[in-house]
């Protein structure tokens, strides 16, 4: 049944199911990163961790951060793996070094969590505008054949059918697209925050001991 809807559709049918396509393959793999890595970032974790970096060595907040896969505990990681400086005995001079160094890793992780996401809001804003190109097409067959002959009343319901089957599957793809588009936003902007607030920690101690 739903292969003869799509086959009913006309050729738009097809940029649809490329777009659906996508989409589901971008949702899938956001859903892994936010439903499994950035749930590690727990709330006793999140404690545990910012207490080591107010406290603990460079090698103790590599070893509670590297055991980790959430945004939060690689940019943490990739930090204070990429600085040779003791948090403790950190000069003035240093300090400019150490914020460049953290505000790459901040940048580098907002990227990796945001990729992709041009792809579903591409499809958001294709979806509809294909089923909406099926529609006009759809309606120029019925009013064409209206036009040539009052007794083709096929072609006329074929046009109709393909104006409508377009329009529906074309929303049925950029709905829950746009959904998703928003969720995950949401959900990059909370994780952004995050890094950030893990950011002014390692800050906060370094200015206490300059």
């Amino acid at each position: 049944m739903l292969l003869h809807y799509f086959i009913a559709g006309g050729i738009f049918m097809w940029g649809i199911l490329l777009a659906s396509i996508c989409g589901v393959a971008v949702i899938l793999e956001k859903l892994w990163i936010f439903l499994m890595k950035e749930k590690e970032f727990t709330r006793e974790y999140r404690k545990q961790l910012y207490k080591a970096l107010k406290t603990e060595s460079k090698e103790e907040i590599i070893k509670i951060a590297k055991s980790k896969r959430d945004s939060v505990s690689k940019i943490i990681t990739k930090t204070m793996e990429n600085i040779d400086l003791d948090l403790d005995k950190i000069e003035e001079s240093e300090k400019e070094y150490l914020e460049e160094v953290i505000k790459e890793a901040v940048l580098g992780q907002t990227g990796k969590l945001e990729k992709g996401m041009w792809l579903l809001g591409a499809v958001v804003n294709t979806a509809p505008q294909l089923g909406l190109l099926g529609t006009v097409t759809g309606m120029i067959t019925s009013f064409s054949a209206l036009s040539a002959s009052a007794e083709s009343s096929k072609t006329v319901a074929a046009g109709i059918s393909e104006a409508l089957y377009t329009t529906a599957f074309g929303l049925i793809v950029a709905i829950p697209a746009l959904i998703f588009y928003n969720y995950f936003n949401r959900r990059i902007d909370a994780v952004a925050l995050e890094m950030e607030r893990a950011a002014l920690h390692i800050m906060g101690r370094v200015k206490k001991k300059l």
